[in-house]
């Protein structure tokens, strides 16, 4: 590689980021190391966080907190279906495994309420054989599981 190709990659690796340039007398720069988004939370950002918001508490009238219901659903084959099942999680381009990873991530992050010790993951099976068949009324599914009669989805 000549010199100037050389100088080019390295130019164009700290423009996008992925490099940081040396500090004068070859030292390094005293940026902190950077921290990548797990590929779980990053689903969450991507598919669910736009509607959920980044703490799961939702928007009021319109998109349900997830903080206090993802145990109690979590823990019943019904409200496993339910979660699956909603359409936001069954319409969206994640794959199974994929939706069952951000399911447990959820779970275990973003649950105002203590997790189980025994509360099973969800697995990409489950998720496959849950998420054929839409939800078709999602807030009388959800009143029916959680018992809110408000008029979130």
């Amino acid at each position: 590689m000549s010199r100037r190709t050389a100088a080019g990659v390295a130019l164009a690796l700290v423009g996008a980021g992925l490099v940081a340039p040396a500090l004068p007398g070859g030292k390094p720069p005293l940026a902190p190391p950077a921290r990548l988004t797990a590929p779980d939370e990053a689903n969450y950002m991507l598919h669910c966080m736009g509607c959920h918001l980044p703490d799961g508490s939702g928007a009021a009238g319109k998109v349900p907190s997830v903080r206090d219901s993802l145990v109690p659903l979590a823990s019943s084959a019904a409200g496993r279906r339910y979660l699956v099942q909603v359409p936001g999680a069954a319409q969206s381009v994640l794959s199974n495994l994929e939706l069952a990873r951000v399911l447990n991530w959820m779970v275990r992050n973003l649950s105002a309420r203590p997790v189980p010790r025994d509360l099973a993951d969800f697995t990409e099976g489950e998720v496959a054989a849950y998420r054929s068949a839409p939800l078709l009324d999602v807030r009388a599914a959800r009143a029916r599981l959680v018992g809110d009669r408000r008029e979130n989805p």
